[in-house]
């Protein structure tokens, strides 16, 4: 019972992190492809997180048994509580019964955490040599790493719990992933910001490894940014290197992921001269098409100019010269310009060129669907009519194939708004009537051409976050 206690405590505590890593994708970079998780939220899961260095590796009973032999360098982070109970000091040696791939003296990140009884023991710990520590202000044993800097401490769990876990648990930790990593990767490690300061001052230190010659920590830094707030983004925009910048997006095999994040950069910290740049960055050279993950590309170059830039964009995009793609990623910059940086490309100038998108079947149900998140109930003439036209093209089901029209989205627009009872932002006080009773007199109109239809699609309109 104590020991299912106990992994009731640990799934506890790794939702806790998950919800809060799943709140702050929410609210991230809007132009960063699906970053992986940091580094600093490993750490948040894990017991303890360690710096080893590989002694020997060996293959024990005939050559079915691999056993690995590592001395712990450094002690990262971890739970105090457990730390002390378990006694881990930097020279602890530590054996895994897998391969650590590499020569003594390999460096590796270990994670690890409180043995659970009931499962099977399948790793060891025990000591070499002890490790140096300092003593807190109540007399206790205060761990430190093998440099005599404190360990980061775990902050997501309180001390009462995990005192109480440790009085539950067997003095043993099972080391459940070992990464092998430079020692580049290892100072960079040792010296990661605490995830309990606040995210724009930690991305100060983050900045500087972007690029990094390690793919980990290049991968990593890019991912704290990548998670990231706009806001905490942007109040870096001193830091951004538009020469270092302009380099990266250049690279014609950039990663798509990594690709917007720069362009975003850049339009917060570069000119007029690198507007210029961005809009000849935004096209494949190859292929002569919008490149994938450019839409970056685009809401920087829409930063540095502005309204006047979505004129050259807008006669481009909207006409036989651009693409589906094209128009995907200029839906999505206005969203970000109508929800981040509205002083640059107002609500009103982004309402007309996304009414203009709207028209186009494939790109129907995102402008829709942006129309209704930022309430333009001023834009259901506009879809009445790309309703009605669509519909009088259909003889014989009107409700066919309303999700890939768009048409579906046009439905539950007009329900959005007969259900907001409000009238379009900054109309007239002639206009009495409003565009709520517009919008219901609306669906009357599709009942009686299509009988059936609204209550067929009678879905609650949620639009994407």
């Amino acid at each position: 019972m104590e020991s299912q206690m106990s992994s009731y405590r640990r799934v506890f505590w790794v939702v806790v992190v998950l919800v809060g890593v799943v709140s702050c994708r929410l609210a991230a970079c809007p132009f960063c492809l699906a970053p992986p998780q940091t580094f600093s939220q490993q750490f948040l899961l894990a017991d303890v997180v360690v710096i080893a260095e590989l002694l020997r590796f060996e293959v024990l009973n005939s050559g079915t048994q691999p056993r690995s032999t590592l001395r712990i360098r450094e002690i990262l982070s971890g739970d105090r509580d457990v730390i002390r109970r378990c006694d881990l000091k930097p020279g602890m040696s530590v054996v895994i019964s897998a391969e650590a791939a590499g020569s003594p003296g390999s460096l590796f990140l270990m994670y690890g955490d409180l043995h659970d009884p009931e499962q099977t023991p399948l790793r060891q710990t025990f000591v070499d040599a002890g490790g140096e520590a300092g003593e807190t202000a109540t007399g206790e044993v205060e761990p430190a790493g093998a440099n005599g800097r404190p360990i980061r401490l775990g902050s997501f769990r309180g001390d009462r719990v995990i005192r109480k876990v440790a009085l539950r648990i067997p003095d043993r930790i099972d080391w459940t992933e070992q990464l092998a990593i430079s020692g580049l990767a290892a100072e960079y490690l040792r010296r990661m910001p605490s995830s309990e300061m606040p995210q724009a001052q930690r991305l100060e230190y983050y900045a500087e490894y972007l690029e990094s010659t390690d793919a980990e920590v290049a991968g990593d830094a890019w991912a704290e940014f990548g998670g990231s707030p706009y806001e905490d983004v942007k109040a870096n925009r001193r830091l951004y290197q538009p020469e270092r910048l302009r380099q990266w997006i250049a690279d014609p095999l950039m990663s798509p992921e990594r690709l917007g994040l720069y362009g975003l950069m850049l339009g917060l910290s570069g000119s007029v001269t690198d507007a210029e740049f961005l809009e000849t960055q935004m096209m494949d050279e190859k292929t002569g098409d919008f490149r994938f993950g450019a839409e970056g590309l685009l809401a920087g170059f829409l930063l540095l100019r502005g309204e006047s830039g979505l004129d050259g964009v807008e006669s481009v995009f909207l006409s036989e010269r651009g693409s589906d793609k094209s128009r995907h990623a200029l839906a999505m910059t206005l969203d970000f310009f109508v929800s981040y940086e509205p002083g640059v490309i107002s609500k009103g100038r982004a309402s007309g060129v996304m009414r203009q998108l709207a028209v186009d079947a494939v790109l129907c149900q995102t402008a829709v669907s942006s129309l209704a998140r930022w309430e333009d109930w001023a834009s259901l003439p506009e879809l009445e009519r790309i309703f009605g036209e669509e519909l009088a093209k259909r003889e014989v089901s009107p409700g066919e194939g309303l999700d890939e029209s768009g048409l579906r989205a046009i439905l539950e627009f007009a329900r959005h708004c007969e259900r907001s009872g409000v009238t379009a932002n900054g109309g007239a006080a002639g206009e009495s009537a409003g565009f709520a009773s517009r919008a219901g007199e609306f669906l009357k109109r599709v009942e009686s051409m299509a009988p059936g239809l609204l209550k067929s699609q009678a879905t609650e309109f949620r639009a994407p976050e």
